[in-house]
């Protein structure tokens, strides 16, 4: 056995260790960063924002107020709540009605919860609201 010529040879294998830990940090840092990249939607259905064709921009919105008194009035004309019903059916019936909702601010959200699900079981399809902006924003 020759010792003396062990020592004298350089070690041909590569130390491999700190590119091991490179590689698990790159690793790591992909992982975190892959729900990131992927759009979060809660499971909501989004809606489409181009714009519709002339003849549905064309065909005047029925518009429902809840006055501060309690009063509902549609198209501008006090209705009780069960001939509301009716027209909710009514306006069902028709294609591509639309509804827009304008309640006073005092108004509790109950009673603008129940009117909603009044059109909603009748069959009103489309039901937007109507704000007002703030002018000192």
């Amino acid at each position: 056995m020759n010792y003396g010529d062990s020592q004298n040879q350089s070690i041909a294998d590569m130390n491999v260790t700190p590119m091991i830990d490179v590689m698990f940090v790159l690793l790591v840092l992909f992982l975190v960063s892959i729900p990131l990249m992927v759009p979060q939607t809660m499971g909501v259905d989004l809606p489409d924002t181009q714009p519709h064709n002339a003849a549905e921009a064309d065909d005047e919105p029925y518009r429902l107020a809840i006055r501060a008194d309690g009063v509902i009035e549609l198209d501008d004309e006090e209705i009780s709540e069960d001939a509301l019903l009716e027209r909710f059916e009514s306006i069902a019936d028709e294609e591509g009605a639309r509804v827009l909702l304008e309640a006073d601010k005092n108004v509790t959200y109950e009673r603008i919860a129940t009117l909603m699900v009044d059109a909603q079981v009748a069959g009103v399809a489309q039901l937007g609201f109507l704000t007002e902006a703030e002018s000192n924003r």
